[in-house]
This record gives structure tokens, sequence and C-alpha cells, in this order.
């Protein structure tokens, strides 16, 4: 009887571990198995978010292909590819927002007009307009005297020693792009303008002639008896689409860099040159 008693509870403890494995087993399986839908999930939500960048992008081509065939002697904010931009609004399952801006309505720090004389006295105009430390621009301009072009207007936190506080205060006056560029007085704001021309009762004639007609000329220039200073112009080749997209569980904020350019022949091009996320850095386009 006791041997028998014995053998019982040496099958119960093997039926009890057999079951503690299986459900060992089974957790271990259920558990991957939501792992693998969760992650599935999430790779088609970024892949829906990329979708929608994408058809970002391609619209804002469009418009300007469109406005580089039917307007090419201006480009301003009343144009079809200033009013592409989309603002927060919800969508199946999460929402989508575009903002749309000319990259030349700021100075590019890689135009040549920065690297002499005329480009001192606009970033001294931009220190003073923000109240900065004078030094902050004297690292600027020490970092443009190396003739290296920057990559990033981030770059100047590593390069001129720039904090990240100063680089936000000069964000609205300057950019970074991969060649020389003027400004346009058709997209620039009235501060931008304001530290170019050095002179607040021209600058603020030239707003109002734009604001009364939608776009200024050259003509507009010289009604405002200024001498227009290097580096300015009336067109845009380069745009950004900065597109933010949720689905689900899922957020993917792009900048894209859109580059319009005509060939030697006059073949007319569109298209992404670079793009960049608040995660990844710059990627370039293809």
């Amino acid at each position: 009887m006791g041997r028998r008693d014995t053998q019982s509870g040496v099958v119960l403890i093997n039926v009890l571990v057999t079951l503690a494995l299986a459900s060992t087993v089974l957790y271990a399986m259920i558990s991957l198995s939501e792992l693998s839908i969760a992650r599935s999930q999430r790779y088609s939500e970024a892949g829906q978010a990329q979708a929608l960048i994408a058809a970002a992008e391609a619209s804002l081509i469009s418009a300007l292909s469109r406005d580089m065939a039917e307007a090419p002697g201006s480009d301003n904010l009343t144009e079809g590819w200033a009013q592409i931009a989309q603002q927060p609004v919800s969508i199946a399952g999460g929402s989508f927002a575009l903002v749309v801006e000319d990259a030349q309505s700021r100075i590019n720090l890689n135009s040549e007009a920065m690297r002499g004389a005329q480009g001192a006295q606009t970033l001294r105009r931009i220190g003073e307009a923000l109240d900065l430390p004078a030094d902050v621009t004297d690292r600027i301009r020490a970092r443009l005297a190396q003739r290296k072009p920057l990559e990033r207007l981030d770059d100047l936190i590593a390069d001129a020693g720039l904090s990240p506080a100063e680089l936000v205060a000069l964000r609205p006056f300057l950019t970074v792009l991969p060649r020389s560029t003027d400004v346009n007085l058709n997209t620039a704001s009235e501060e931008v303008i304001g530290v170019l021309t050095g002179n607040l009762a021209q600058t603020a004639s030239l707003v109002a002639i734009r604001a009364r007609n939608g776009s200024l000329a050259p003509q507009d220039v010289e009604r405002a008896q200024m001498i227009p200073p290097p580096g300015i112009g009336f067109t845009s080749a380069w745009f950004r689409a900065i597109a933010t997209v949720r689905v689900g569980t899922t957020t993917q904020q792009v900048s894209s860099l859109i580059q319009r350019s005509a060939s030697a022949d006059g073949q007319r091009h569109v298209g992404v040159v670079a793009r960049e996320t608040p995660f990844r850095g710059s990627v370039q386009g293809p």
C-alpha cells in the first residue's frame, strides 16, 4: 500500500510538471504570437504613414511643376504650390498635417553673399534684432570663413559653439541649402527683409506693396527707393514639405527638401533631393 501511494505520488508530480511545461510553452507561443501581431501592425501603420508622406510630396511636386510652366517669373504665397499646405486633420485611425515652405524665404548661410562684408553686416543686424551676444555672430562668421559648406543649420552647435536656444532664435532668419541662393522677397518675412535692407521705412513699403498686390516685382523695389542688396530675388528653386502623420500608435514626421531646376536644353525637373526626420537625421532622396 505504501509503495503504491509512492508510485501514485511520483505519477502526480510528473503530470503536474508536464502540465507546467505545457502551460509555459503555450504562454510563450501566445506571447510570441501577440508580439508578431503587434510588430506586423506597426509595420502596416508605418507603411501607411510613408504612403501618405509620399503622396504629400507628389502633390507639392505636381503643383511646383505646373507653376514652373505657367508662372516662371514669380514665386509667391498666392500661388497653387503654397495652397497645398494642410492644417492637422483627422484621417481613418489617425491624423495628417502638411507644412509647405519656400526654403528661400530665409537667408542661406551657404550663399556667396554671406561670405563678404554684406554677409557680416546682415549677421550683425540679425544679432541686434535678436539681442544676441556679439560673439554669437562672430563665431558664425568664423565658421563661414572656412569655406566648407554647412550641411545643416544644426551644425552651428558643434562648429560655432552655439547653444540650442541660440539656434532656435536664429531659425526664423537663417537656413542651409546645398547651393548659393537668393532670398525670395515674395516669401520672406518682414523681419528677414528688414535685416537685408537695414531700412525700416523701405521694408515697410515693400511689405505693404506685397500685401496689396500679393507679390513683389523688381519695379516695386525701385518705387520703394531702395538699392537692392546682393542676394535678393523674386523666384525660388528650393522648397520644403514637412509632413506629420499619425496612424494608430505610429507617428512619423519627415521634412522633404524639393529642388526645382531646368537643364540647358530646357528640360524641367522637380524632385526630392533629401529627407530629414527628427530621429534619423538626413537621408538622401532618390
